[in-house]
This record gives structure tokens, C-alpha cells and sequence, in this order.
């Protein structure tokens, strides 16, 4: 609503009193909006776009009282610092208007005399430099990933659109577990041992093997998002499955659930978020999810959140963000939940605080299934390598292993 009321008043009024035409009303309707992120702190900082010399000079009177009016400052870069980002054929020549409050232009010189004195020609290195500018024009990592896609031959895995995801869990008795997803859960089993959460989530029972032995630690916890939290818990509670946290609904909390431990020892999270600032884009997503009926009483789920646990999870963040290319939709500080495939989550928990610790082996990994299959290998080569990817899987920097695979 401020900023509608902005647009009239500058339209209506200042512009309406310089009979400016309706190209020339544009020009400072747009710098409003560029001022107005920037003083509500929607932008850090916010780049007028290139103008020659003397198209600028004609219009920074009006700027200036613009800018003034907000209060933000201004200053003109005649030397637009050339990271991929942007292709340096936009502000060859020109001039652009730096937009910005308290200490964001010392940011920025900063980043500017950093790339200045570096010589080298490193595609990392130059990607580094475009993530930087980015966060200082408050760009979402998606949107620095969209751009530096469209400018040099950077790709990720979320580009190559991820259609399923699968965890897979170890058993030292493969029957049991298996009785217990038909029977006590009532999934929709398909193959021999997979069996839907979702409609695009699953988990895969295997039998233990010598990457996955007897007393590896877990490091891991799948959390089945329903919104019948009363009747799966009375449903566990009759089959006396094990409980290791009960539920206890809280008002104005961020979500509810409890913890039952399945036969393996896995923790299973049956969660409902609600709306919360921390959960505000993931209820969003989560809303067209299709609820996936199991056999038990009607009861069923939409989503399926695998938890992984970590000891730097500033550095699992970059991972996903940057390397793998998802989404952040809920970000609750200790835990960071990411979109992977539709009703697919891969959850980042800091082990000092999660159910599970870290650990460098784990009784689980992670697969995604992509639908692009001809850019798969050269995203994989030029991303994966430094993760000892071969034949399809690769490990995190915090020994996950991850299988990628194509949709058939």
C-alpha cells in the first residue's frame, strides 16, 4: 500500500506539474521503486539501469529529490565492476546510480577494488564475485543461479528439473521393516521394496551390505507431513509402535507432530506445519500437494521431509544452494528445509540440536530423479567432480551420498 500511494503521488502531482510525457513519468516512477526497496530494506542495494552521460544528467535533479524524500543516497559508478553476472555490454560506456543506505557503498568498494586487484580468469573464482555482488542487491540464490545460467555455462541440478526423491534405508531385518510399511503404515508399495509417501517422495528398504553394516549410525529421520497428526498417533499408539517423543500440540507453535521409531531403529517424524513466519513460503508450496491416502482409516500424507544432520551448516547451505541449485522454504535458524522435487524436502539440521548426530558413515542415502537427461553429464562434470562422483552418485561435503537418476 506505501508503495501504490508513492506511484500516485509522484504520478499525480510532482510529474503531473513538470507536464513531463508519459516515457519521461516512467523513467522516475521506476527510480521511485528502485528508492522505496532500498529505504524499507527490501534491497540492500538497488542499480538504476545504465544510462549514457548526458540522458542521466537530464533527469538527476529529479533523482536527487527523489532520493532525498526516502532518505537513501545516491552515487554515479561510471565504472561498472564486470563480474558474470551481468554482460559487461550493459554498462560498457554508461553510467549506472547506485542506490543505498549506511555502509552498503563501502560494501560494494570493497567488492569492487577485491576484483580490481585480482588477475586471475578462474570460472570459480569470477562466480564467487558475481555471488557477492549478488547478496549485496539482495538476490535470492536462485535468482544469482538464473542469471549466472543465462551468462556463462553455470547449471545445477534443480535446472535440470528434479522429478522424484527417494531415501534409501538399511535393515538387518528387510521382512520386518517390510511388514511394517504394508501393514502398521499402509503405503503404497511399489518394485520390490519402495513404497510412496507422497506423491513423489518415496523410501527404499535394502538389507544391510558392507557400506551400510550393523550399528551404523542413522543420521537421519524422515518426517511424514499429514494433517491428521490425532488419528496416526492413536493408530501407533494401538500398535504399540515406539514413541520416542509423544505429541503434545502447541498453540501459535510453528508445527506439531510426535516421533515413532520403526523397526530398524529409523525416526519417523509425523509432522503438520502451520503458519508461522518461518513456514510462511513452505505452507505456500505445500498448499496443492495431493494427499496421498495409505490403507489405515483414510488417513494419509502429502509431503516427506528427509533430515539430514550436520556439524557446518553454513557450508551444507552453499552446497544445496549453489551446487545442487534449491530452494530455501523454511528456514527455522537451527534447521534448513529445501524443496527438491515437488513434495520432496531435504531438511538441514545442526547436530547439536537435532534427534540424530553427525557422523562420517550414515545408515542412508539420497536420490534424486531428474527429467533432463541431456544436460545431466555436463552439469555432472563440471560440478560433481570435486565430489568423488562416479557412475551416477556423488558425496557431499559432509559424506551424505547422493544417486542421481533419469526419469523414464
Amino acid at each position: 500500500m506505501q508503495k501504490f500511494i508513492h506511484y500516485l503521488y509522484f504520478v499525480v502531482v510532482g510529474l503531473a506539474a513538470c507536464q513531463s510525457s508519459p516515457k519521461d513519468r516512467s523513467i522516475v516512477v521506476a527510480f521511485d521503486v528502485y528508492c522505496e526497496m532500498v529505504a524499507n530494506d527490501a534491497k540492500p542495494m538497488s542499480l538504476h539501469y545504465p544510462m549514457e552521460k548526458t540522458a542521466l544528467d537530464k533527469w538527476w535533479k529529479e533523482f536527487v529529490l527523489v532520493a532525498k524524500r526516502y532518505p537513501v543516497q545516491l552515487y554515479r559508478e561510471t565504472d561498472f565492476p564486470v563480474t558474470p553476472l551481468f554482460p559487461a555490454k550493459l554498462t560498457k560506456g554508461k553510467t549506472v546510480v547506485l542506490i543505498y543506505k549506511g555502509k552498503r557503498l563501502e560494501q560494494y568498494q570493497q567488492l569492487k577494488a577485491d576484483l580490481k586487484r585480482y588477475k586471475g580468469n578462474d570460472p570459480i573464482a569470477m562466480e564467487a564475485f558475481a555471488r557477492r555482488l549478488g547478496r549485496l542487491l539482495g538476490y535470492s540464490p536462485q535468482g544469482v543461479n538464473m542469471l549466472l545460467s543465462k551468462n556463462t555455462d553455470y547449471r545445477n541440478l534443480a535446472l535440470l528439473g528434479v522429478t522424484q526423491q527417494v531415501t534409501h534405508l538399511y535393515y538387518e531385518d528387510v521382512a520386518e521393516a517390510l511388514q511394517f510399511y504394508i501393514h502398521t503404515l499402509g503405503l503404497t508399495k511399489v518394485d520390490s521394496a519402495k513404497f510412496w509417501i507422497s506423491a513423489d517422495a518415496a523410501i527404499e528398504l535394502h538389507p544391510l551390505n558392507k557400506h551400510h553394516p550393523k550399528g551404523q549410525a542413522k543420521s537421519t529421520a524422515v518426517a511424514f507431513l499429514t494433517d491428521q497428526l490425532p488419528g496416526w498417533y492413536a493408530h501407533l499408539q494401538a500398535n504399540k509402535v515406539p514413541i520416542k517423543y509423544t505429541y503434545k500440540p502447541q498453540k501459535g507453535g510453528a508445527h506439531d507432530g510426535f516421533v515413532a521409531i520403526d523397526p530398524g531403529g529409523y525416526l519417523l517424524e509425523f509432522e503438520q506445519f502451520k503458519q508461522h513466519p518461518e513456514n510462511e513460503l513452505l505452507m505456500a508450496v505445500l498448499a496443492q500437494a495431493p494427499h496421498k491416502t495409505t490403507a489405515i482409516n483414510q488417513l494419509n500424507f502429502y509431503g516427506a521431509i528427509t533430515w539430514t544432520y550436520h556439524q557446518d551448516l553454513l557450508k551444507m547451505q552453499c552446497f544445496y544452494e549453489e551446487i545442487l541449485g534449491y530452494r530455501l522454504v523454511a528456514d527455522q535458524g537451527w534447521t534448513k528445509i529445501y524443496q527438491t522435487s515437488p513434495t520432496g524436502f531435504i531438511g538441514l539440521v545442526d547436530e547439536q540440536r537435532g534427534m540424530e548426530d553427525y557422523a562420517d558413515t550414515k545408515a542412508v542415502e539420497i536420490a534424486w530423479t531428474v527429467k533432463n537427461n541431456a544436460g545431466f553429464e555436463a552439469y555432472a562434470q563440471q560440478r560433481l567432480l570435486s565430489y568423488q562422483y562416479q557412475n551416477n552418485a556423488f558425496k557431499g561435503p559432509e559424506k551424505y551420498v547422493y544417486k542421481l537418476g533419469y526419469a523414464k
